[in-house]
């Protein structure tokens, strides 16, 4: 495995545990005080991070660190850069209409 592919696998791991606790990119790195770009080139596979940041992201996460690169060494990156991410839902909850009339 090449050091681009594992960051590339590494950053879509990290995107997925986001993702599952509902949370936006923006949002995730301002609470854990990550700088947002840093933070975005890091899902994005595009930043080479240290193993440091690798630790303080995989305890902001809840998860691991030795889940995550496990994780990241499983991925089938093909298959998973098919998958469209699942960004957390902004506005009202579906199902529910608004009280204007």
């Amino acid at each position: 495995m090449t050091p681009p592919h594992l960051l590339r696998r590494l950053g879509l791991v990290i995107r997925r545990h986001r993702e599952r606790l509902k949370v936006t990119q923006e949002a995730f790195a301002d609470e854990h005080a990550i700088n947002r770009t840093y933070y975005s080139a890091i899902e994005r596979g595009t930043q080479n991070l240290s193993i440091l940041n690798l630790g303080r992201i995989a305890d902001a996460l809840d998860v691991p660190l030795s889940r995550l690169l496990r994780a990241a060494e499983a991925l089938d990156l093909d298959r998973a850069l098919k998958e469209p991410p699942r960004p957390p839902r902004r506005g009202r909850p579906p199902g529910r209409k608004s009280g204007w009339r």
